[in-house]
């Protein structure tokens, strides 16, 4: 049955008739599913049908069965079924199974030896994945025509050359990585705190650290036969690599650095021209000395690249004198690679030499075109060191250290060589550069260095100059010893050791030394000249050092100078001895002049030369020209002076003038450079106080005088400065002192004394700006008495009068002790020396004159007004001594109107001449100076409320010179505020404080505008904070903090904690010594007092205050201070009552109360008057007076419940069943009315557990309870009402009540365990003794708990020694003396 359906279905396919072709195949499963042509047929029939799922299975299937058969029969495999899955992934684009599929069939057919076909499907899948797939897909592809393929070996010949294979899967690999370290480059940038440096590290670290790129290059050299394919691999195989080595990580580096380092070698070897391979060996190539390299190699480098820095260096060096190489041959300059053998030597007279300035700059352009070049670094320090430009070695080695450091991090090696030829370099150039500046560095970079190479010549010869150059002569000349035994010929060392010799004293072998040294020197290069020079220059200075006598013989240290200037014509010491020789032993001073100015213009650095010119020029008072010589010195690189001698005289000049400038960082720089090197010169010391004051660093001067005074005791000066700098510091006690000393050594000086009394004004005022009134006028009376010695000297000094008028000002400010006033001498002083009828300037305005000095004279004013009368006498002095100086004429002005003003404002009768006279005197001064905003601020205060036009432009003007200047807007804010303009007079309070926000004025304007609003919590912080900042001498802050705390404290219902007035007492203590007859100012204290209760302090205050408003009564008979008084008497009988005077509070009371009437102000007043008189009455056993007077204040407050309870307290009190009932009825009442008034029911419930009712205990027992629950109580209430829930259960009459009253206790406990008062109640109701540990360690641990509480804890517990400790804790306290007696009887 399957034949001729297989028959059948060959027939439909051949007419493709792919559904009949289906239906045969498929009868013909249906008997034999076995059927291997039936399934290849249906393969084909359902692919031609796009059924292509079913067509592949068919196929499957029908490898299968062809597999099965092959195993029972040996045959070849038969490649149709894979044919037709080639054809079906093909069709529906399926890559991978495509390959797959491909070389499943290309192994059949090699099985049967048909290399065409073989052939044709490999390049077919390559071309399908290239065309169709994607880039891994045909990296796949054609890794199946690499080595290692199953058909590679088969097709070998008639396949692409692997080379060419990998090449394309390399430039794949580069595409792809490109792509992607730009990618995820651009994806992590942007995370929060990444950096973009380390970043792309880490990305291309990911990348490159699983790269094929190596392998791939690897491989295609290993293929190729293509040189110059060769060569551009290596060059991408070292670029790779190298790329890879800068961001591996540092245990990975070592591997891949040497594969680099051969990479690049190779390349080199081979000569061809990729510039990073040439710049790794060259530039890795770590060497004590350049000439370690091998110049044939960089020669071809300059002939490859020859616009390269480096090679532009390199050509530089190798045509320097630092070369140690031969020069390249003529024939090798034109063209081709030179080379040199070994027994060559340098030929360094060729005629075509660069000069050192062409040179010097090709290096230098080098650098600049390659700036991370090691080599051009070192190459360039090491010609820096050699033309003397020690500066710019410095730097450049310094760089050069940089890039070591940092080449070292990316490439893992140690530079070690390279390093410390560097830093050798660098050493020796701090040895000379401002020397001995660097030498401690220098030193520090050699010892460094001769730690791991003991032996470097470079590192010991540089340390021997340095000890050399520090006098440690013996030391040098062991250490250039050591050099020498690495380098025995090297002349220059040997020299430098036989100068050491001649320094240290041993001059025939110093001598010996350099005379040998002079017969080796044969050539005649610019460098041999020099050191020829130096070593005939040094012979002729050891014969002048070692025989005084031979000085003078021309064959002697003569000769040797004038040789040593033949030899070197610019030889700048042997014109400074020439000069030293026609000057001291010839007395040829012109002649010698003439070879110092040589020696100076060759050499800024010949000390002795340079000193001997500016000693010239200053006997010829030429002062420019010392300057100038000077700083030439002082700013020259290297220094030569003679041995022990000192090089601070030029710096010390330099910062004498820069002092003089104004230019005092560069005085500072001057005299630390001079005190360098002689740290012992007293002038350098106060030179360099000098500076640091005048800049404004009084710390550091502090401590240079203090040296400076250390060094030379006897000179007053430095005394004076040291006080100078005190007093800047705000250190007045110490400055005074310093002043003192200085006037027991010169007792007239007239600055001193202008100085000492300065200082004492100025600490008095610190003294009324930290509330030390006493302690200011002491400093008053003094300053008077050193004025009076001033006025000896000159009368005519400005600052006198102005110390002295600030003085008197003074007492302005501490009115209560104007007593102290030194009357009779600061008369005395102010009419010495003087026509008094000058005093009468200004007098027909402010009246104080000649005839007021005549009325002080006869004490017709008081100590305030005689005192600041006399301190306008005093600034009227100033402006007559400043008449010739026309600023300090407007500053006179100034004072006087200040002045003026001042006695306006704290007179206590505020008279309009004096404010007339002070506006006067701002108009002067501003015509005089208006460009000065102070001035122009003063006139806007002073017109503030007399012109608000004027007031507003004057304070406009002084913001438009300098709006930086808190005081003036504070003032305009002022201003605004008088006039109701309260949304501009915010905004300027608030511009104050954010130019100066420690200014207080203008947070106490910011209070008042608070206060106007209605914001009296705010008003209040901010008067508070006000307060805080500012200094003891602002009496509106102090008043405004004071006033709004009382008002605060009126408010608040609970009793205020202790702390939270203490301020406020203090304050205004100070503010009464300030303003001590100002009643209000006592009255508040007197408030106050009444708080803290001190009630004899606050009864003398009111007594006080009620005779000066008795007295202001009598004089103006207003009702105003009628008022005044009836309060102050109510105030007065209060605190009477306070100390149990209850006749006298009763009497005062009743004046309150006939002086009030029926004035509304007196309300509260009479409400007082009422209660107090009531407490006296009940307190004095009058009970019906008492009652009378409870009643009338009952109907003053309209029934306020305070009252009522009060009432209700006397007439329980009074006894009477009556009585009583009447204040169980208003208690009543008063509670139904108010029933959120806990007092009522405080004391409601109290009476009824005195009278045992249960009815009115039950009454008040919810609303207890529903008061203990309510948060925010303060503490003492809860106490109060846990205390009475108690005693109601313990005086209950059931017979549970003691364990009702526990049960209360335990809730107290549980609802506020941390109150010490709840647990000492429960050890006292239900006796517990772990109740009273509790308490005690509760009161123990408690922040808040005070004495009386603790003391209650320790008497709990039942044990004498806690009794005592109770007893101690608080005396006055009553438990602790129980507590010991009942534990002494036990």
């Amino acid at each position: 049955m399957s034949k001729p359906a297989l028959k059948a279905a060959k027939t439909c396919l051949d007419s493709k008739d792919w559904t009949g072709a289906e239906t045969q195949c498929r009868k013909v499963l249906s008997f034999d599913p076995q059927n291997y042509t039936a399934h290849l047929y249906l393969g084909l029939s359902l692919f031609n049908l796009e059924n292509y799922e079913e067509s592949e299975k068919a196929y499957r299937q029908a490898i299968d069965i062809e597999v099965d058969e092959r195993q029972r029969k040996s045959r070849k495999e038969n490649p149709a079924s894979w044919q037709g899955l080639l054809k079906l992934y093909e069709a529906q684009k399926r890559i991978d199974e495509h390959m797959d599929a491909t070389v499943q069939l290309a192994r059949i057919f090699q099985d049967q030896d048909d290399r065409a076909k073989c052939q044709t499907i490999i390049e077919k899948t390559v071309e399908l994945a290239k065309e169709n797939g994607s880039k891994n897909q045909y990296k796949r592809a054609l890794s199946i025509l690499l080595p290692g393929s199953p058909v590679f070996d088969y097709l070998e010949g008639l396949i692409a050359r692997p080379d060419q294979t990998y090449l394309k899967l390399a430039e794949i690999v580069e595409a792809e990585e490109k792509e992607r370290i730009n990618k995820e480059i651009a994806n992590r940038r942007s995370r929060l705190g990444a950096v973009l440096g380390q970043v792309t590290t880490e990305v291309r670290r990911e990348v490159w650290g699983a790269s094929p790129l190596e392998g791939y290059y690897q491989n295609i050299l290993n293929w190729s036969d293509d040189e110059e394919l060769r060569r551009q691999i290596d060059c991408k195989l070292l670029r790779h690599g190298y790329e890879k080595l800068m961001v591996f990580p540092k245990e990975n580096k070592l591997g891949q650095r040497v594969k680099v380092e051969n990479w690049a070698r190779g390349l080199v070897i081979l000569k061809y021209p990729f510039e990073l391979a040439w710049r790794i060996v060259i530039e890795w190539k770590d060497c004590e000395s350049i000439g370690d390299h091998d110049v044939n190699v960089l020669r071809e480098y300059i002939q490859f690249f020859p616009e390269n820095g480096l090679a532009i260096s390199l050509k530089a060096f190798l045509d320097s004198e630092i070369s140690p190489f031969p020069k390249a041959p003529e024939g090798d300059k034109q063209g081709g690679v030179p080379s040199v053998s070994e027994g060559e030597q340098p030929d360094n007279n060729a005629e075509d030499a660069a000069t050192p300035e062409q040179l010097l700059d090709d290096m230098i352009d080098g650098v600049e075109k390659c700036p991370t070049s090691i080599m051009c670094h070192r190459i360039l320090g090491d010609y820096y060191l050699l033309l003397d430009e020690y500066e710019n070695a410095v730097d450049t080695s310094r760089s050069g250290k940089k890039l070591v450091l940092a080449e070292s991090q990316r490439t893992g090696l140690a530079f070690q060589k390279t390093q410390d030829a560097l830093t050798v370099t660098l050493g020796t150039a701090l040895i000379h550069y401002q020397a001995p500046k660097h030498h401690t560095e220098a030193r520090s970079l050699f010892e460094i260095v001769l730690k791991h190479n003991p032996s470097y010549g470079g590192a010991l010869v540089g340390l021997g100059l340095i000890l050399e150059e520090q006098g440690d002569y013996s030391g040098a000349v062991e250490l250039l010893h050591k050099a020498l035994s690495k380098d025995p010929d090297n002349i220059r060392i040997v020299s430098e050791a036989a100068w050491c010799n001649v320094l240290q004293g041993n001059y025939n072998i110093g001598q010996q030394g350099l005379e040998n040294c002079l017969e080796k020197i044969i050539g005649i290069d610019p460098r041999s000249r020099d050191l020829k020079a130096q070593i005939l220059w040094r012979i002729g200075t050891c014969i002048w050092n070692s025989d005084e006598e031979a000085r003078r013989d021309r064959k002697g240290p003569y000769h040797y100078f004038i040789a040593a200037l033949q030899s070197n014509q610019n030889f700048a010491p042997a014109y400074t001895s020439l000069g030293c020789f026609y000057a001291d032993i010839m007395s040829d001073n012109p002649r010698a002049n003439k070879c110092f100015q040589r020696a100076f213009e060759i050499s800024a650095g010949e000390v002795e030369a340079a000193e001997r010119l500016a000693r010239s020029f200053a006997e010829s008072r030429e002062w420019e020209l010392v300057e100038i010589v000077a700083r030439r010195v002082a700013e020259a690189d290297k220094k030569r002076s003679v041995p022990g001698k000192g090089l601070s005289w030029p710096q010390s000049a330099i910062g004498v003038v820069e002092l003089n400038n104004q230019n005092y960082n560069l005085a500072i720089q001057s005299f630390q450079s001079a005190l360098r090197g002689s740290p012992k010169d007293f002038h350098s010391w106060v030179g360099l106080g000098e500076a640091y004051a005048s800049a404004g660093r009084y710390t550091a001067a502090l401590k240079v005088f203090e040296r400076a005074a250390m060094l030379d005791e006897t000179n007053w000066f430095a005394k004076y400065m040291l006080a100078n700098v005190r007093r800047e510091l705000g250190e007045f006690e110490l400055a005074c002192e310093g002043y003192r000393e200085v006037l027991a050594l010169r007792e007239r000086e007239f600055g001193v004394l202008v100085a000492l009394s300065e200082t004492l004004v100025a600490m008095a005022w610190k003294y009324i700006e930290t509330g030390y009134y006493g302690r200011a006028v002491d400093s008053v009376v003094e300053c008077m008495g050193v004025a009076e010695k001033v006025l000896e000297e000159r009368s005519d000094a400005f600052n006198l009068w102005k110390t002295v008028g600030d003085a008197c000002m003074l007492f302005s400010w501490v009115q209560n002790l104007a007593h102290r006033f030194p009357r009779t001498q600061v008369l005395r002083l102010v009419e010495g020396d003087f026509e008094a009828s000058e005093f009468d300037i200004m007098a027909d305005a402010d009246e104080v004159g000649d005839i007021a000095l005549q009325k002080m004279k006869d004490g017709e004013f008081d100590d305030v007004t005689t005192a600041v009368y006399t301190g306008i006498l005093a600034y009227k002095r100033a402006i007559f001594a400043t008449a010739d100086d026309r600023h300090a004429h407007a500053v006179a002005w100034y004072n006087l109107g200040t002045a003026e003003y001042r006695v306006y404002v704290a007179l206590k009768k505020r008279e309009m001449k004096h404010r007339l006279a002070a506006i006067r005197c701002f108009k002067r001064t501003i015509k005089l100076e208006p460009g000065n905003h102070e001035f122009w601020n003063a006139l806007g205060l002073a017109t503030a409320e007399l012109n608000p036009k004027i007031a507003q432009h004057s304070l406009v003007r002084a913001l438009y010179i300098n709006d930086k200047n808190a005081r003036v807007w504070t003032n305009l804010g002022a201003l605004y505020t008088i006039q109701e303009n309260y949304v501009l007079a915010n905004e300027a309070f608030s511009r104050a404080q954010s130019t100066d926000p420690e200014y207080a004025l203008a947070w106490v304007g910011q209070g008042l505008i608070a206060t106007i609003f209605g914001e009296a919590r705010e008003a209040q912080e901010l008067f508070q904070h006000a307060f805080e900042i500012s200094d003891q001498s602002l009496t509106p802050a102090k008043k405004q903090f004071i006033t709004a705390t009382f008002d605060t404290l009126v408010k608040t219902k609970s009793e205020p904690a202790l702390a939270s007035i203490l301020t406020p007492i203090f304050a205004l203590e100070k503010l009464e010594s300030q303003l001590s007859k100002i009643p209000a100012v006592l009255q508040l204290s007197a408030l106050f007092d009444e708080r803290v209760g001190d009630f004899n302090s606050a009864c003398e205050k009111l007594e006080r205050v009620c005779s000066i408003y008795e007295e202001l009564y009598e004089e103006t008979e207003s009702d105003e201070d009628l008022i005044k008084f009836a309060q102050s008497k109510a105030d007065l009988a209060r605190m009477q009552l306070g100390l149990h005077r209850y006749s006298n509070a009763i009497e005062n009371t009743s004046m309150a109360l006939d002086l009030s009437g029926e004035m509304e102000q007196l309300q509260t007043s009479r409400l007082s008057a009422h209660l107090t008189a009531g407490l006296a009455h009940y307190y004095s056993h009058q009970m019906d007076e008492s009652l009378e007077m409870f009643k009338s204040a009952l109907t003053e407050s309209e029934e306020n419940p305070d009252v009522i309870c009060l009432l209700s307290q006397v007439l329980w009190a009074k006894g009477g069943e009556e009585e009583r009932d009447v204040a169980r009825d208003q208690l009543f009442a008063s509670v139904e009315a108010n029933p959120e008034h806990l007092g009522s029911i405080l004391l409601l419930g109290t009476i009824g557990v005195m009278d045992r009712s249960e009815d009115v205990t039950e009454a008040v027992l919810d609303d207890l309870r529903s008061f203990r629950a309510k948060a925010g109580l303060p503490r003492d209430v809860r106490e109060r009402i846990d205390n009475l829930l108690t005693a109601i259960a313990q005086l209950s009459s059931d017979e549970t009540g003691d364990v009702d009253a526990t049960a209360i206790a335990a809730s107290a406990v549980f609802m506020r365990p941390a109150a010490t008062e709840n647990w000492s109640r429960l050890a006292s109701v239900a006796e517990d003794a772990f109740a009273a540990e509790t308490a005690l360690r509760v009161a123990q641990s408690a922040k808040d708990c005070d004495c009386e509480r603790l003391s209650k804890a320790y008497a709990g517990i039942a044990k004498v020694g806690n009794d005592l400790r109770a007893i101690f804790l608080a005396p006055w306290m009553a438990e602790g003396w129980e507590a010991l007696r009942g534990d002494v009887k036990a």
